[in-house]
């Protein structure tokens, strides 16, 4: 993984990471191996805020059905072009 700036796997690592299916072992896991690179752990750790920041501040707001359509179709392209 410390492959320095710019590690490829990152992004897949975090959508797992984030992804309320993630069994707490696979967590674990993912968590040592992004530790193993400074920057993934930096990114990882700006994520994490940024999502609570999120959590916190919407929590009772749900986005319009078709905001949320263009996120997941803009996450999947994301996830198409990293893989």
């Amino acid at each position: 993984m410390a492959t320095g700036h710019g590690c490829e796997s990152t992004h897949r690592l975090l959508c797992e990471l984030f992804d309320e299916e993630t069994t707490p072992q696979r967590r674990a896991e993912i968590t040592s191996e992004i530790a193993e690179c400074p920057e993934c752990l930096r990114i990882a750790e700006s994520e994490r805020d940024v999502r609570a920041i999120v959590r916190d501040c919407c929590q009772s707001a749900k986005a319009p059905e078709p905001l949320r359509q263009r996120i997941i179709t803009t996450i999947s392209y994301t996830e198409v072009r990293w893989a």
